[in-house]
């Protein structure tokens, strides 16, 4: 997919905040229009999906230009890794949810089977999203208000300015702000709220949530470990990762020139999100015992980090406190599999794991 908009690219320069004092008002409008049935009807809610895929198709290259704007973000990265993949995720749902929204029979049990009982999908109400806009909200039934993130203004002003364009605003809003006007959000009741951040802020939500016995659902960052079995070949390892000790290194050297021939100061690499971002990560770098195998370059006045590649980082190194949310990849050498099993298991549960093995044996330990 790519943008037929042939109109010049404008995209809004300032994130407006919303008043704090209207976020209630937002909340109850939204909460009123979705309790006069205006969502039930399911060709309703397929318009609004399609109006949402329709919002960012007619728009790539205005997404495109923000997502530069705020984070030196390639065209094609933004293409392929952002928009392309939300229309596919909102046509899944637009092809599905129908099915899904049909009433199911349950499993048959010999206390309830005379009452004849059926399970009927109904939509929650309004859910509060913090983060990225979730589709499936949509194709469930519910009302929205979406918190968008203020370290990507130029983004964030791209959808509140297109929101009342393409969806119903009496059913689907958006709130910018920061702190304050988070925190007038949680201090609402929701029918759910999901968020998507870092598990910091995601114990503050849960909190909030708790005090009305909101449900939630958590999208938490988190390390996301990669086994590498001393086995392996190292170079299939290296171009797979693109960005495991002596021989996984020398195997990252060449796979990295590889990708970066002209050196990656002069490839289309994304900055991080802000000063506070580049800091941090600066900072861990500078503390880390382990040895740079690639990269290491920084360029504060851009907040861009080169792709770095570091090896003989010990696993109480600062590299392995936290989740680096930044372009830099430590290789860990441990004593074995259970070794780095017994680890991994220490830590905050990650997203994923990934492993990179031609033995069974391993694959499954």
């Amino acid at each position: 997919m790519s943008s037929t908009n042939q109109r010049p690219i404008q995209t809004p320069s300032v994130l407006k905040y919303t008043p704090v004092d209207e976020i209630q008002q937002i909340r109850d409008h939204v909460k009123a229009t979705f309790d006069s049935g205006r969502l039930r009807p399911l060709q309703y809610r397929e318009e609004q999906l399609l109006r949402l895929a329709h919002l960012i198709e007619d728009n790539y290259a205005r997404f495109e230009e923000a997502y530069k704007l705020d984070l030196g973000r390639h065209k094609l990265e933004v293409t392929a890794c952002e928009l392309d993949m939300v229309v596919t995720e909102i046509m899944y749902l637009y092809s599905n949810f129908e099915k899904w929204a049909q009433p199911q029979k349950p499993p048959f049990d010999i206390k309830f089977w005379a009452f004849s009982p059926l399970i009927r999908k109904v939509p929650k109400g309004v859910v509060l999203i913090i983060g990225p806009f979730n589709g499936g909200a949509i194709a469930s039934g519910n009302a929205c208000v979406v918190k968008m993130s203020e370290l990507v203004p130029h983004v964030s002003a791209l959808v509140t300015e297109l929101f009342p364009k393409y969806l119903d605003q009496d059913l689907f809003r958006v709130v910018n702000g920061a702190v304050p006007e988070t925190t007038a959000l949680l201090d609402l009741q929701w029918d759910h709220i999901i968020f998507t951040g870092s598990p910091a802020v995601g114990k503050v939500v849960s909190a909030a949530a708790a005090k009305h016995l909101t449900p939630i659902t958590l999208e938490l960052g988190g390390k996301n470990p990669v086994f590498c079995d001393a086995n392996m070949d190292p170079e299939v390892t290296a171009r797979r990762l693109r960005e495991a000790q002596e021989a996984l290194a020398d195997a990252f050297i060449k796979v990295y020139k590889e990708f970066y021939p002209d050196g990656a100061e002069n490839a289309p690499i994304t900055s991080l999100v802000n000063n506070a971002a580049f800091n941090r990560v600066k900072q861990v770098l500078e503390k880390t015992r382990g040895e740079v195998v690639c990269g290491g370059q920084m360029d504060e006045k851009r907040r861009w980090i080169a792709p770095t590649i570091l090896k003989n980082v010990e696993l109480n190194d600062a590299l392995v406190e936290n989740e680096l949310f930044a372009p830099v990849l430590p290789i860990v050498p441990v004593k074995d599999i259970q070794d780095a099993i017994n680890f991994t298991r220490s830590q905050p549960q990650p997203l994923s794991l990934y492993v990179f093995t031609d033995d069974r044996d391993f694959e499954e330990h």
